[in-house]
């Protein structure tokens, strides 16, 4: 059965959002959408399971508009007035804030008033998104480190926050943001409405459900990645890697690609070795300032930029409707991270390729990873790039604090040196074990500037090898009187 703007209509939206869904061309509501739209607009917790590219920002959108829409009928938009914020989004990266600002005001642009939507992160200026928050937030689209930052500078109120979406909450509940998540349960008001989108279902996730879900709407769509990308594992030494990328990449067609290592050095290293071989590519992680992140992301979704090298959290956010092609040059370090990565192909219902490249010394990680994710995927190889069936030495690592280690000066290493010879001076090793002898310990009156117990042998010409007798200086008698006269 052909689905049209219809069954949009059937799910109760308003007028104003059927005419700017029609006019973005969306004529299909995704499964997600049909069933978290209805019961987010009920007003019940939502847990969905929904795979990256499933039309999951638009399945907790939509509702939130249509709510504003019947807040404006009720209270008008002046609600947020005063630093509050009515709606919070949270996301684990910068990236992933800006793109789905971009979706909630392309799916508003035919409201009016137009709605208030932010999206604050942090490695910028505090101050101008401190300013922003001023006249209040309708949606507020926050990584956690940034809300904690604003919330410490009173730049926002949550009294009137009537919804939270944890985006990605798998991300968001890992080791790296479980205590900020934490922190800003404990300063968000508890009578709220709570929606859990996540590709993936480890234990943390499901302990957050417990404690954060209250009689929750359970989605849980079935993987259809598993049919719509086709999955390559590609056996490959480890010095022939560069090699093998290049000639994947010159011997294809693919419009675009997206490329994926474990470490921000490798992305910039990946990056001069292909520009060596004559193909271009934009390095995408952390470490760079926000403007090039910021234009590298734009140039590849308009594609100016063809390649694209991104570690596993500056590529969240990446929305491209029609990717051809998700390379693994790197295994991902969670099993969980390899879905998302290979989630960034075959969108939408779209088809798409995904190829990982895994040397002898990634065997056992990556059974690890299809273990986990209920996946046996046959072992394929390029000709000309045949791996060995023994493994050659382990492959040595890129060490750039030992090539960025700056060089020392002459006194410091002079400085350096001394301390050597001082330690090496400073080890005693132990006194050998002599005969011990039956010894007498004659008591000597207390003289001032010698210990008062000498211990000497019968002979008493020789004192025993375990007694050392130090003396001290002997201070200076400022008042006679006191000592006595010797």
């Amino acid at each position: 059965m052909k689905i049209t703007t219809q069954s949009f209509k059937a799910l109760k939206l308003s007028p104003v959002l059927l005419s700017a869904i029609k006019r973005i061309g969306f004529t299909t509501p995704t499964q997600i959408q049909m069933d978290a739209i209805p019961a987010i607009l009920d007003g019940s917790d939502v847990l969905a399971g929904a795979e990256t590219g499933s039309g999951k920002t638009a399945a907790f959108a939509l509702p939130l508009l249509q709510t504003l829409i019947e807040h404006k009928k009720n209270d008008g938009y002046n609600q947020a007035r005063g630093n509050h914020v009515r709606a919070l989004i949270l996301v684990p990266t910068r990236e992933l804030t800006i793109q789905i600002r971009e979706d909630i005001l392309e799916l508003a642009q035919m409201m009016r008033p137009e709605i208030r939507c932010l999206s604050v992160y942090g490695g910028v200026k505090i101050n101008p998104q401190m300013m922003a928050m001023r006249g209040g937030v309708d949606v507020l689209i926050s990584t956690p480190g940034r809300l904690l930052d604003l919330a410490a500078h009173n730049a926002l109120k949550f009294n009137k926050l009537q919804t939270l979406v944890l985006d990605e909450a798998d991300r968001l509940v890992g080791s790296n943001f479980q205590e900020e998540i934490e922190d800003i349960f404990k300063i968000l008001p508890k009578q709220r409405q709570n929606l859990l989108f996540t590709a993936t279902f480890p234990e943390s996730v499901r302990k957050l459900v417990r404690v954060l879900l209250n009689e929750p709407t359970i989605i849980n769509l079935e993987h259809s990645s598993e049919v719509l990308i086709d999955q390559h594992v590609v056996t490959v030494n480890y010095d022939k890697k560069n090699d093998l990328l290049a000639h994947l990449l010159n011997e294809n067609d693919w419009r675009q690609v997206l490329i994926f290592c474990s470490a921000k050095k490798r992305c910039d290293n990946l990056v001069l070795k292909l520009e060596k071989r004559d193909i271009s590519a934009t390095a995408l992680h952390g470490d760079k300032a926000q403007k090039e992140r910021i234009a590298a992301l734009e140039n590849f979704k308009s594609g100016a930029s063809r390649i694209l090298i991104a570690t596993d959290v500056a590529s969240r956010g990446i929305d491209i409707e029609k990717l051809d092609c998700v390379i693994n040059y790197e295994l991902p370090r969670s099993p969980n991270d390899y879905i998302h990565r290979i989630g960034r192909t075959g969108r939408a219902g779209t088809e798409g390729q995904a190829i990982t490249l895994i040397s002898h010394h990634e065997y056992a990680h990556f059974s690890v990873i299809e273990k986990r994710n209920n996946l046996n995927l046959v072992r394929e190889q390029v000709a000309g790039f045949e791996a060995d069936r023994k493994a050659p030495p382990p492959p040595t690592r890129d060490n750039p604090r030992k090539k960025n280690r700056k060089k020392l000066t002459k006194k410091q290493r002079t400085k350096i040196k001394a301390k050597k010879v001082v330690n090496k001076i400073n080890t005693v090793s132990p006194a050998p074990t002599l005969p011990v002898k039956k010894t007498s310990l004659i008591k000597l009156r207390p003289k001032f500037g010698a210990k008062p117990i000498k211990e000497m042998d019968e002979n008493k010409d020789k004192l025993s090898a375990s007694v050392v007798i130090k003396k001290t200086p002997k201070p200076k008698v400022v008042n006679e009187s006191i000592w006595g006269k010797k």
